[in-house]
C-alpha cells in the first residue's frame, strides 16, 4: 500500500524543463534506389497564437551577389511576410523596410493574413549602386505580437558588378535507355529554345546492359570523370550550372524552366566567351577570354574546356532505345578533365588552348568548343560559353515544340536590368519558437550537409511545399536517381536554446515507394548536449511505413494531399533546470528542497539507508506542487557521489512511462562530515531532567548509544542503529532516575567513548 502512494506521489510531481547546452536535431537519409523524400516546415517550440513573421527578401540577396553591370538602377523590393501564429489575423497591420546609409523608407500594408499562410509585400523603388553596401531592415508592426524575435529582419547586401551568366546544361544519357529516349526529345527541344544563353553537354555512359553505347565507348575515361564528379548513378539525369537538379521526369513541363530560371536568376562575378579558329585540317584553337568583374570569394576555380560535336547521326539506332539522332555530344576535354586553373583578379584574362581534331570520327562541320568556369569548392558553375552559336541554324532535329506561354509561368520578373537575387537567408529565428521553412538558400544559414560519397545529397526543391506553412519550397532526397544502394546523408540542424520540456520538435515528410523491392528510409535523432551525442530517436522508419503517397515508378513529387506532419515532445527529454535547490541533514536523512522553471515548493526526503558511493536508494516525497497537468511521469533524486565524505552531489531525474529519462545538471551541496569519530560533553551539564548529548561519525556504522549508573547497570539505550557520517545530536530524558553521576557510551564499529554526565534535583 505505502508502495502504491508514493508512486501516486510521484505521477503528480511535473517538472518544466529548460535547456542550456542545445537541443539539435539529424535528419539521416539511407538510399535504396526508391523513390523521393521531402522535408519542409521544421519548427522547434510550440507556435504563439498572435505571431507575424518577416519571412525574406526576395529580390535582393543576402551578403554579396553580383549586378549586371555597375549602373545604379531601381527595383521593387519584395518581401515575404508570414502569419506563423496558430489564429487568423482578421485586422490590417503594417510592414516597413528602412534602408541605410540614406533615407529610403517605405510602408505597405496587409489587411489580413490567415494563420500559416504567406503575403508578399512589395515596396516603393530602391535604388541599388553596384559596390555600395547597404543594410536593409525588414519590420513587422503587428499590435499584440507575441513573438517580438522575428518582428524583424536585418539583412546586409553588397552587390558587386558582374555579368548575365549563361547556364551549363549537363546530361548523362545512353542509347540502352529507354527513359532517355522518352525524355531527350524534350531536352533537345529545350536546348534549342534558349541555345544563345544556355550551353550543353551530353555525356553518354556505359550501362543499361549490354552498355555497348558507342560514344561512350569512345571516350569512356573522360566520360565517367564527369560522372563521378558528381556521383551521377542514373539515366538520364540533369544537372543545371552544377548544382540544381530539375525534377524527373523532364518531360513534365515545370521540370527545366523552374531549373533553368532559378539558375539564371544569378548573376555571375565574371563572364567568359570563346572564339574557336581552324588553324589546320586536324586542329582548333580555343581563344578564351575571362572578364572578372569583382573579386572571387574563396574556392578551387577551374576553366573546363570541351569539344562537343552538335549533331551525330547515325543510319540505324546504335543502342536498344531506338534513337537515332545525339545531339551536343561530349568528345573530349582538354587539356585534361581537370581543366586549367584560372586567375583570380579583377581584370581580361586570355587563355589559349590548340587541340586536335579526330577526323576519323569526328564531323568537321559539327565541332565547337564549350567553356565553363567551375568552383571545385562547392560545384558551382559561374559562367560558361560556347563557340560557333550559329549551328543551331542549320540543324534540323527532331524536336518537341516549346510551349512558350506554359514556360513563363516559371520564369521570374526582370527588373531595370538586374537579374532577381537568391531569398535572403534570414528565415530561422532565435526564441521560443524556432523554425526553417527553407525557402532562402541552401543549405540556410547555420545547417550542414554530409555528403560522405560527394554524390546526390538534400536539396532544395522548388514546386513542393508542406502543409504546416506556406511558402514554395522544401527539401528533397533524389533517392530516384540515387541508385548506388546505402549511401547515408544527413542534415544537421543548429542548436536550439530556450525550449521548454512542454515544446515540440515537429516537421512535414512526403514520400511515396517506388516498389516494395526498394527500401529508403530516414531517421530523425536529437541531441540535448549541444551536438555532442544524439542518444533520442525522434522518427525513425522506412520503405512502406514511411510512404505518404502510394507507389509510382514516376519521380515522385508530392502534391498538397500527399504530406504528414510529424511531431515529437521534448517532455522527458529536455534536462531539468533547477532554479533553486537546497540539501539540508535532518533526523534520518537528508531533507531535499527545488524550484524548476514550472515547479515551486517541491520536497523530498533522501532516507538514511544509503551508504557511501551507493546510487540513490529511495526518496520520498512530501509535498510536490506542480504547475503543469502532465501525470505520466515522476521525479526523484539520483546521489551521484561523495567526495570525500564532505559533500554530495545530487542531481534531479525526471523518467515518463515510455522510459524517456532526462537530468538536471549536478549539483554539489557540501555537508559538514566529521574528519574523526568524536563524544561531546553533554550539556546542560549538570542538568534536571533533560539534556543534549552531541557525536560525530566520519564514516557510516552501527551506531549505540546508551546510559549507565555507577554499578554499569544499563538505565537507558537512545541509539541502536545505523548512521550515516555526519554529526547528530540526541536528546537525553532522565524523568525518574535519582540525582547523582551516570556514565553515557557511544559504540561505532571499533570505536567505543565514555563520558560522565550529572543529574541535579
Amino acid at each position: 500500500m505505502k508502495k502504491l502512494v508514493l508512486m501516486f506521489l510521484l505521477q503528480l510531481i511535473a517538472i518544466g524543463a529548460i535547456y542550456a547546452q542545445g537541443v539539435q536535431l539529424k535528419f539521416i537519409t539511407h538510399n535504396g534506389y526508391g523513390n523521393n523524400l521531402y522535408l519542409d516546415n521544421i519548427t522547434v517550440g510550440n507556435r504563439f497564437a498572435t505571431d507575424a513573421a518577416v519571412l525574406s527578401i526576395n529580390n535582393i540577396t543576402a551578403d554579396t551577389s553580383y549586378a549586371i553591370g555597375s549602373t545604379p538602377f531601381n527595383l521593387n523590393p519584395s518581401v515575404s511576410v508570414i502569419n506563423l501564429g496558430l489564429n487568423n489575423i482578421t485586422g490590417s497591420f503594417t510592414v516597413t523596410m528602412a534602408v541605410s546609409p540614406g533615407t529610403y523608407s517605405s510602408t505597405k500594408t496587409i489587411n489580413s493574413l490567415n494563420a500559416g499562410i504567406a503575403a508578399e509585400v512589395i515596396f516603393d523603388p530602391l535604388t541599388i549602386t553596384p559596390g555600395q553596401a547597404v543594410n536593409i531592415q525588414v519590420t513587422s508592426n503587428l499590435t499584440g505580437d507575441e513573438n517580438p524575435a522575428n518582428n524583424t529582419l536585418n539583412q546586409n547586401t553588397l552587390l558587386l558588378p558582374g555579368a548575365i551568366k549563361n547556364v551549363l546544361l549537363e546530361e548523362w544519357t545512353s542509347t540502352t535507355c529507354g527513359p532517355c529516349a522518352s525524355n531527350n526529345p524534350t531536352i533537345d527541344a529545350f536546348v534549342n529554345a534558349h541555345f544563345d544563353s544556355l550551353v550543353a553537354i551530353k555525356y553518354h555512359v556505359g550501362w543499361p546492359s549490354p552498355g555497348n553505347d558507342p560514344m561512350y565507348l569512345y571516350n569512356p575515361t573522360q566520360s565517367y570523370d564527369r560522372r563521378f564528379y558528381y556521383g551521377v548513378n542514373a539515366v538520364p539525369h540533369v544537372i543545371m550550372d552544377g548544382l540544381i537538379n530539375p525534377s524527373y521526369p523532364y518531360s513534365n513541363a515545370p521540370s527545366l524552366p523552374t531549373a533553368y530560371y532559378q539558375a539564371k536568376a544569378i548573376a555571375s562575378p565574371l563572364s567568359v566567351s570563346v572564339m574557336d579558329t581552324r588553324i589546320s585540317t586536324d586542329s582548333i584553337r580555343a581563344d578564351i577570354t575571362i572578364n572578372i568583374y569583382s573579386p572571387l570569394s574563396a574556392g578551387n576555380y577551374y576553366l573546363r574546356v570541351h569539344a562537343i560535336e552538335r549533331k551525330i547521326e547515325y543510319a540505324t539506332p546504335p543502342g536498344t532505345n531506338g534513337e537515332r539522332i545525339f545531339s551536343d555530344v561530349f568528345r573530349r576535354a582538354f587539356p585534361n578533365s581537370l581543366g586549367t586553373p584560372i586567375p583570380t583578379t579583377v581584370g581580361i584574362h586570355n587563355i589559349t588552348i590548340t587541340y586536335p581534331m579526330d577526323n576519323a570520327v569526328w564531323v568537321d562541320s559539327m565541332i565547337y568548343t564549350a567553356v565553363f568556369i567551375q568552383n571545385d569548392a562547392t560545384k558551382e558553375v559561374l559562367n560558361s560559353a560556347k563557340a560557333r552559336d550559329h549551328l543551331v541554324k542549320n540543324i534540323n532535329l527532331a524536336q518537341i515544340p516549346v510551349n512558350t506561354e506554359r514556360e513563363k509561368e516559371f520564369a521570374p520578373d526582370f527588373i531595370q536590368g538586374v537579374l532577381p537575387g537568391k531569398l535572403g537567408t534570414f528565415d530561422s529565428f532565435a526564441g521560443t519558437f524556432q523554425y526553417q521553412l527553407f525557402e532562402t538558400d541552401f543549405p540556410p544559414a547555420g545547417w550542414v550537409v554530409k555528403n560522405p560519397d560527394n554524390g546526390i545529397t538534400f536539396q532544395q526543391f522548388t514546386g513542393a511545399n508542406g502543409p504546416s506553412l506556406g511558402g514554395n519550397n522544401s527539401v528533397k532526397m533524389d533517392f530516384y536517381s540515387y541508385n548506388t544502394s546505402g549511401q547515408k546523408d544527413t542534415l544537421i540542424s543548429p542548436l536550439y536554446f530556450g525550449l521548454l520540456e512542454t515544446d515540440s520538435v515537429k516537421f512535414d515528410f512526403a514520400y511515396a515507394q517506388y516498389s516494395t523491392t526498394y527500401i529508403d528510409s530516414l531517421i530523425v535523432l536529437l541531441s540535448i548536449d549541444g551536438g555532442q551525442t544524439f542518444p533520442f530517436t525522434v522518427f525513425r522508419k522506412g520503405g512502406s511505413s514511411l510512404a505518404t503517397a502510394p507507389i509510382t515508378t514516376s519521380a515522385f513529387i508530392p502534391n498538397t494531399s500527399q504530406w504528414q506532419t510529424h511531431s515529437f515532445s521534448l517532455s522527458g527529454v529536455v534536462p531539468v533546470e533547477l532554479t533553486s535547490f537546497t540539501a539540508n541533514k535532518i533526523q534520518g536523512g537528508v531533507l531535499l528542497e527545488w524550484t524548476t522553471a514550472s515547479e515551486v515548493n517541491n520536497l523530498c526526503f533522501e532516507i538514511e539507508r544509503s551508504v557511501a558511493g551507493s546510487p540513490f536508494i529511495t526518496v520520498g516525497f512530501i509535498d510536490g506542487k506542480g504547475t503543469t497537468t502532465e501525470q505520466q511521469k515522476y521525479s526523484y533524486f539520483d546521489k551521484v557521489d561523495y567526495n570525500g565524505n564532505q559533500s554530495i552531489n545530487y542531481r534531479l531525474k525526471q523518467v515518463d512511462f515510455d522510459g524517456h529519462t532526462s537530468y538536471s545538471d549536478v549539483v554539489e551541496v557540501k555537508f559538514d562530515i566529521p574528519v574523526e569519530f568524536i563524544l561531546h560533553q553533554n550539556y546542560p551539564n549538570p542538568f534536571n531532567p533533560s539534556t543534549k548529548i552531541t557525536f560525530a561519525l566520519p564514516v557510516e556504522e552501527f551506531v549505540t548509544l546508551k546510559v549507565f549508573d555507577l554499578l554499569g547497570k544499563e538505565v537507558a539505550s537512545l541509539i541502536n542503529e545505523i548512521k550515516a557520517a555526519g554529526t547528530y545530536e540526541t536528546n537525553f530524558n532522565a524523568t525518574g532516575l535519582a540525582s547523582g553521576v551516570y556514565i553515557y557510551k557511544l559504540s561505532a564499529g571499533s570505536y567505543t567513548s565514555t563520558m560522565k554526565m550529572t543529574i541535579i534535583r
